[in-house]
């Protein structure tokens, strides 16, 4: 009997077989009100859980703010320039399309002066004369001829000095005015008041002698 009560030993002070039993083993209602492992009461804003801490909303919208400046947006293309074909009379370069064509600033000055001012040319060859860059100076007749053939218009020529003589500010009419009768009687009285208060200077010496 002796060693019956000897070999089973009762628990006590909350062990089990020499063993530490935790509280909440024989209080299972208590479990869910027991902090996490690792933690204590009282400290459960203080110490992180398994080396783990969340990152606030401030540091996360800096280290987007903070990867959004490193990235540059892509700079915008520069425009492409316009290119204009070259001159049709003498294949220079062309300035832009003038009467019609694509045209260089000389043999458009060239065929608005000959045709503002009716020029007549001749040729001194076969009048087939090459124009180019080079030797359009050389032949007028064959110039103005080659200007013609690539299409130039005598109209826009026309077309563009009626509209400069339009644009040109018209001069303005000098006013007339009408001197009535009561106002030339009032001149007169004036005049002869001035007369008398200031005499001419061959009259000055009867008053100084």
């Amino acid at each position: 009997m002796a060693s019956n009560s000897s070999s089973c030993s009762t628990p006590a002070s909350g062990h089990l077989n020499s063993y530490p039993v935790p509280h909440y083993f024989f209080f299972p209602h208590m479990i869910g009100g027991l902090s996490p492992p690792g933690t204590l009461p009282g400290m459960q804003h203080q110490l992180p859980v398994s080396g783990y801490s969340t990152p606030s909303p401030a540091t996360i919208e800096t280290q987007s703010t903070s990867s959004e400046e490193i990235v540059p947006s892509p700079p915008s293309p520069p425009p492409l320039p316009r290119i204009y074909k070259p001159c049709f009379v003498c294949q220079d370069k062309s300035s832009g399309y003038h009467y019609g064509v694509s045209a260089c600033e000389g043999c458009k000055g060239f065929f608005r002066r000959s045709i503002q001012k009716n020029m007549v040319y001749t040729c001194h060859r076969d009048k087939n004369c090459i124009i180019n860059k080079v030797t359009r100076n050389r032949c007028q007749y064959c110039r103005l001829q080659k200007c013609f053939e690539v299409g130039m218009s005598k109209e826009s020529v026309r077309n563009d000095r009626n509209k400069k003589k339009k644009d040109a500010p018209k001069q303005e009419c000098s006013e007339s005015y009408i001197i009535t009768p009561e106002v030339e009687e009032l001149i007169e009285k004036v005049r002869k008041a001035h007369q008398e208060t200031f005499p001419a200077l061959c009259q000055l010496g009867k008053y100084t002698t």
